[in-house]
């Protein structure tokens, strides 16, 4: 039996990233979707996330494994490696923006603790809105214009534009996802603790993995306390004594190059700290080891 691989794409159906130097791409959703019958099969980009604004006209999503309507007007924003495909109606009438991850976070740059609401993909349907219509509205056709212009102040209108729309979708998330914020908070803890994996003998501040995590530092310590019962910094401190304890029992190493090994630059600030939190100096944990083995 063949097997079925989800295609990834720059753009659907191309290899190459759009042609020009601005780092969005708009078009209308008949643009491409009429070269395909109006159907985009399931596939996934590996950098860009894709926000879809569509007015009329009926279409329905498969996201991953599961299908679904869309009730339009709406709005659907889709992440990066998130498996999705579109089928639409040929008298949809829509828009769909393009733009690398990493420009979420200078849409963002003030606004950092909303990054997190844009984690998953979102569908937001928009009848009965009519204050969250208007401004899709607004938007999407100021982008296209402009898109499609030559006028000075091109790219800032773009991306003044796209932070209302960016900024809009993460207000209407955290209205509308209710229980699923809990799945948030879960999520922010799991990319957490894989940042102290790879980062923890680095001894980096708490701001350090909170900008990585698009949060405020408050911000993750309350998704800490929430989720696990402790703060941030003693999940840090927790994963240095568990390797602490690692080299002790099963290393050759004396207790000064474990202390260096573990970024700590005063041997005798290791050995209060792993006192303070085991409640024996390293020395003696490691005999009590050694006494079992």
């Amino acid at each position: 039996m063949e097997e079925r691989i989800i295609p990834t794409y720059k753009l659907f159906g191309e290899q190459q990233l759009w042609p020009t130097p601005e780092p969005i791409h708009y078009e209308t959703i008949a643009d491409r979707s009429a070269l395909y019958d109006w159907e985009i099969t399931p596939h996934s980009h590996d950098n860009l996330l894709q926000i879809l604004f569509l007015q009329e006209g009926s279409a329905g999503m498969t996201l991953e494994t599961q299908a679904a309507p869309l009730a339009t007007p709406c709005v659907v924003m889709m992440p990066p490696r998130q498996a999705h495909g579109f089928r639409f109606s040929s008298d949809v009438l829509g828009h769909i923006v393009t733009i690398p991850h990493f420009l979420l976070g200078e849409l963002l740059a003030l606004s950092p603790e909303l990054k997190g609401q844009l984690d998953t993909a979102l569908y937001i349907p928009l009848a009965g809105d009519d204050e969250g219509l208007a401004l899709m509205r607004m938007c999407f056709g100021q982008i296209g214009r402009e898109y499609a212009g030559g006028e000075a102040g091109r790219l800032s209108v773009l991306m003044a534009t796209l932070g209302l729309v960016v900024v809009w979708l993460a207000r209407a998330a955290g209205a509308s996802t209710g229980r699923a914020s809990q799945d948030r908070f879960r999520q922010r803890i799991e990319r957490f603790m894989d940042l102290i994996e790879r980062h923890f003998r680095e001894w980096q501040p708490l701001g350090f993995y909170a900008s990585r995590l698009g949060v405020s530092t408050t911000q993750l310590n309350n998704s800490c306390r929430r989720e696990t019962g402790v703060s941030a910094q003693q999940l840090l401190h927790d994963r240095l004594l568990l390797e602490a304890r690692r080299l002790l029992a099963y290393s050759d190493l004396d207790v000064t190059a474990i202390s260096y090994s573990l970024g700590f630059r005063d041997p005798a600030y290791f050995s209060r700290f792993f006192t303070r939190r085991q409640g024996m100096s390293p020395s003696a944990f490691r005999a009590a080891n050694l006494r079992r083995a």
